[in-house]
């Protein structure tokens, strides 16, 4: 058998080839561990029994051999033929018959024994010995065994006879690696057939006798040996002692047979678990082969290979599962191919917004992917003509015989699902292959206000809806995507590109169409005007009648606007009150100025008129700014900002007003860029500085309090005033931050007057309007009057008009929450804002300042004396202070004594002070007051 290693490169190969060969190899490695165990100790008890047998056997012989002798030299003691007397005993000599022939037997030596043999063999014998008996003799010469003597005593007499020594011991029948030894009963050896039997001697000696027979063990120059001895029981022949036969050999020959045995069975086993192991091999190809042919078949499929059946002939559970794997990739193939095709009709979907054309298109796609030979779509679109498109394997012409019946149908279609008919249905004009179509199944278009139908029709009898529904209702929702995307698109056109309070193009879409403006006026050399509109106090309209009443009146003069706007101008809402007209198309050689100026005096004189929005009479003047390509920007952004500059340029002049873009424009939006970055930067690093103006009695003439001004001194553009810097932070939102760093900075030098033994005056803080409306700013107050240990008495707020109107309810639980804490309130520039003497009853007001532009010509214009006077009554009135701002003059001064003003402020008594000359008043102050006191 052929084995091919390509197959363990499969891991499941390997696993389970690894599973067979511990399942084979590890059964029979224990098996042939125990056997081979039993089997050697057996082999070993055997061998033990052997040597034992063999020992007995040489004790056996050496008996037999001894009994022999002693009977020969019995009877050749009767015949004295075969005896030599000698001085102790007759000495058994050899003997010949006439012929010469040896009369003699095999064991007698031949050679005549000398004379110190006899006399050691019989002076050897102890007097214990001198009874009847047998004894044999070994008689040593150089320390080495020379002769066994056999000495036979009886009825007084002594037969010594000579015993050949290798008829005794016979060693020639020993295996070349046994040792063997006689000791006698005083273990002295009598032979030993080798040189080094000694060993196994001293070895028994050191172990000793353990009875007549036993067994030890060994070593002999690194070689184990094993020892039996057995003792020949030689009483019977009359002698007094026994002998013992020591009989050894090496430990290899007690193993050879375990060995043997061991080898012949790990070459069984390894053959037969190589067998095993080989058939094993076999099974895993044969298992691996339809596995392997299932792995490529799924890689197949995950590339997107679906064409190509899975074969195995394996008539087992793997030929199953293969064609279980068949089918499912045939199913796999039809929706991938049902998917391309829905992919491929979504695509038709989004390439085009004609709807006509693209169901048609889609209608064909539907009709291949089912099968299908005839597909007619049938919609009613509201206020449209309805849609009926047919598509089949052949020309067709498709209509509606009955539209009552068809909407009918419809109706109870979309209640019921989709329905399978046998005959054409009643409504349905289809020729000439509707004679042909044995089976109809109609699906329902579910669209929001598009009601339609789907009629599928085969020539054979099939149920269309059973075999493909989940793709026919699919494509089905494609067709109804169809034909509601063009809708959908026109409204998100809208949506995006369009306003949806006024219905104006909106911020998107003016940039789009002011882009294809401009690309034109730079291919043909002509001209563009834009125009920013920005309604004045629109936000005033907002806080006062809510945002329903604001997105009415815009809705009114966006359509004003639309009317002043020549029909070929472009109107667009950016947001808000903002509002945009672009005058595209102007040729090279009109006047420019001219038109726009036609178009911005309509809307001058129609816009502001008065818009009835309820039961309010609202009105609003414009701020326009006009920007003009190529003139004042090259492209779309730098026009837009050009213009909305000019916009904001008009806006500051008061509104109601426009300016063209002029280069002094862009460089003073520039510098006040440039302002709002250093102000973050001031009040990062403090670079403000706080100035006092004091505010003086009318009665007494002494210092009552100080307005606290902010000054900033700019590190390149020295001394910048408030008039520039402080509108430009109402617009950046600077001004919250400014108020709270003013309040901090205040508060933490009244601390510092205290710390050093001073009384401040109260110091009155302006706070804006942004500031103001913030939900923590009263929170804010009491903080700061806490962080540095001051009465509220220390402190005095100033609020103007403008941030109580704009939120009523808000500003008078702030300025209440204000009065509980005990900050003393007063209403600044009083007569300049939103006049409404209402809230001056409600609202805990302490003072009011009356602006400096009715103080300049109090004493010279009557109108201003009068509205002076008026507000000096009412504060007596009400029994609020009454301070007059910008006193210049000593004759302002006596009118305003006369008529009851309570305290000045202005150059006449003094400047704004910086701190260490306000420090030096305070001093002055506290001084003429303990003099006066």
């Amino acid at each position: 058998m052929r084995i091919n290693f390509q197959t363990f490169n499969s891991r499941f190969a390997r696993r389970l080839f690894s599973f067979l060969f511990l399942a084979i190899t590890l059964p029979v490695a224990v098996l042939a561990s125990i056997t081979l165990l039993q089997v050697s100790d057996q082999l070993t008890v055997q061998h033990r029994d052997q040597l034992h047998k063999d020992a007995k056997h040489i004790g056996m012989s050496l008996f037999e051999r001894l009994q022999r002798v002693v009977g020969d030299m019995q009877l050749a003691a009767l015949r004295p033929e075969l005896t030599a007397t000698a001085a102790s005993a007759t000495w058994f000599r050899p003997a010949f018959d006439s012929d010469g022939a040896s009369l003699n037997p095999p064991w007698l030596e031949l050679a005549a024994p000398e004379p110190w043999m006899l006399e050691a063999a019989l002076g050897g014998l102890s007097s214990t010995q001198q009874s009847d008996g047998v004894w044999v003799r070994m008689l040593q010469s150089g320390g080495e065994p020379s002769a066994f003597m056999v000495v036979i005593r009886s009825g007084g007499e002594t037969l010594v006879a000579q015993v050949r020594e290798d008829y005794l011991w016979d060693a020639e029948q020993l295996a070349e690696d046994q040792l063997i030894c006689i000791i006698d009963a005083e273990s002295i050896p009598l032979f030993c057939n080798r040189s080094d039997g000694r060993e196994a001697l001293k070895a028994l000696a050191a172990q000793g006798l353990g009875g007549a027979s036993g067994y030890y063990t060994w070593r002999n120059a690194e070689r184990g040996m094993r020892s039996v001895y057995w003792e020949v029981f030689l009483r019977g022949l009359g002698m007094n002692d026994n002998w013992t036969v020591v009989l050894s050999e090496p430990e290899q020959r007690f193993f050879a047979p375990s060995g043997r045995f061991g080898f012949s069975m790990v070459v069984i086993i390894l053959v037969s678990m190589l067998a095993a192991l080989m058939f094993s091999i076999r099974h895993i190809r044969r298992v691996l082969r339809p596995l392997d042919i299932l792995r490529r078949a799924t890689a197949r499929v995950g590339e997107g290979h679906l064409d190509k059946p899975v074969v195995v002939d394996s008539d087992d559970e793997f030929e199953e599962l293969a064609d279980s794997f068949n089918g499912m990739m045939g199913k796999l193939a039809l929706q991938f191919h049902q998917l391309e095709a829905l992919a491929d009709i979504d695509r038709l979907i989004l390439s085009t917004m004609d709807p006509d054309l693209v169901v048609g298109q889609v209608a064909e796609r539907i009709r291949q992917l089912l099968g299908s030979e005839l597909l007619v779509v049938v919609a009613e679109q509201q206020h449209k003509q309805p849609l009926i498109i047919g598509v089949a394997d052949s020309p067709v012409e498709v209509g509606i015989i009955d539209s009552e019946r068809f909407s009918q149908a419809v109706d109870k279609l979309t209640q019921q699902g989709e329905m399978l008919v046998s005959e054409r249905p009643a409504w349905l004009s289809c020729s000439p292959l509707g004679q042909k179509v044995a089976s109809w199944t109609l699906i329902p278009i579910q669209v929001r206000d598009v009601k339609g139908m789907v009629v599928l029709g085969s020539r054979q009898s099939r149920d269309l809806a059973a075999l493909h529904l989940p793709a026919a209702l699919q494509s089905i929702r494609r067709i109804s995507i169809a034909l509601t995307r063009a809708r959908w698109q026109a409204e998100l056109y809208q949506q995006a590109h369009h306003d949806e309070l006024t219905g104006l193009p909106n911020r998107s879409a003016l940039k789009m169409k002011l882009s294809e403006a401009l690309a034109r006026a730079t291919k043909d050399g002509t001209r563009v005007a834009v125009m920013f509109i920005d309604l004045d106090r629109f936000k005033l309209i907002n806080d006062a009648l809510g945002h329903a009443a604001g997105d009415e009146y815009l809705c009114q003069i966006a359509e004003r606007i639309r009317q002043c706007a020549r029909p070929a101008d472009l109107v667009a809402r950016l947001g808000g009150d903002e509002f945009t007209i672009a005058v595209a198309d102007i040729p090279s050689d009109h006047d420019v100025p001219a038109m726009v100026e036609a178009v911005i005096s309509r809307l001058l004189a129609v816009v502001p008129q008065p818009v009835r929005v309820g039961l309010h009479e609202l009105r609003s003047t414009l701020s326009i700014g006009v920007a003009i390509f190529p003139d004042d920007g090259e492209n779309l952004d730098d026009l837009m900002k050009q213009a909305d500059t000019a916009m904001y340029q008009s806006k500051r002049r008061g509104g109601n007003s426009h300016h063209f873009f002029v280069n002094d424009m862009h460089v003073a939006a520039q510098q006040r860029m440039e302002l709002e970055s250093d102000m973050r930067h001031a009040l990062e690093t403090s670079g403000f500085e706080l100035y006092y103006q004091p505010q003086v009695s009318a009665e007494t003439g002494l210092m009552v309090g100080a307005e606290v001004l902010l000054r900033w001194q700019h590190p390149t553009r020295g001394n910048i005033s408030p008039g520039i810097f402080i509108p430009i932070a109402e617009e950046s939102m600077l001004i919250a931050e400014i108020d709270r760093w003013v309040l901090d900075a205040a508060c933490r030098q009244i601390r510092s007057w205290l710390d050093e033994g001073l009384t401040p005056v109260p110091l009155s803080i302006n706070i804006s309007a942004a500031h103001f409306q913030q939900p923590a700013f009263v929170g804010r107050v009491r903080n700061s009057l806490t962080d540095y240990q001051l009465g509220p008495q220390r402190i005095e707020l100033e609020i103007t008009e403008g941030a109580l109107i704009n939120d009523l309810s808000f500003a008078l639980q702030s300025l209440q929450g204000l009065h509980d804490e005990g900050v003393k309130l007063a209403i600044d520039d009083f007569g300049t804002g939103y006049c409404s003497l209402g809230y001056l009853k409600d609202m805990p007001i302490d003072k009011l300042k009356i602006d400096q532009s009715f103080i300049r010509n109090v004493d010279r214009s009557g109108r201003d004396a009068a509205i002076v006077e008026v507000i000096l009554q009412l504060s007596r009135r009400l029994g609020l202070q009454c301070v007059a701002e910008g006193v210049e003059t000593e004759e302002e001064r006596l009118w305003l004594h006369a008529n009851g003003c309570d305290a000045y402020q202005g150059y006449l008594f003094h400047r704004p002070m910086a701190l260490a000359d306000f420090r030096m008043l305070l001093i002055r102050d506290a001084r003429d007051l303990e003099l006066t006191n």
